[in-house]
């Protein structure tokens, strides 16, 4: 399947695909998404919207920010990514650029994205040990 994305047209697996059952907050009317690599932003890439061409949210690692980061999810998380299996999931933290500004880029910490490649499903869940905020510059 080839899909149109503000970063340009990619052509995607249906194992590609991750479906947010319940949306990502600010973007709760969107449920598909996928996650493209571009080597140019690397290690930064990308969670491109299926549905509306011009949302792409800047993702990252959270670990190459925080090496001792951890992710509790709740047990309505687990049931709705249906985790049999930890190893399955992968985490990533949305960034945010200030036009003209990167080094003051931050990344959400306190609301990471995991994902279950398993069966593409997609949480954004909510920690309050960290930062809206936190700077990438010195991390």
């Amino acid at each position: 399947m080839i899909f149109s994305t503000k970063l340009g047209k990619f052509e995607l697996q249906e194992n590609e695909i991750v479906t947010f059952p319940n949306g990502i907050p600010g973007f709760e009317h969107l449920r598909k998404f996928s996650v493209i690599s571009l080597n140019e932003t690397n290690p930064i890439c990308w969670l491109v919207s299926l549905e509306d061409d011009s949302v792409a949210l800047p993702v990252i690692d959270p670990w190459l920010i925080i090496e001792d980061y951890e992710v509790n999810l709740s047990e309505e998380d687990v049931k709705v990514l249906d985790v049999q299996d930890p190893s399955d999931l992968v985490v990533w933290a949305v960034v945010t650029i200030p036009p003209g500004a990167p080094e003051q880029a931050t990344v959400n910490l306190k609301a990471p994205i995991v994902i279950n490649l398993r069966n593409g499903t997609g949480v954004q869940v909510i920690m309050d040990r960290y930062e809206l905020k936190h700077p990438i510059k010195g991390s």
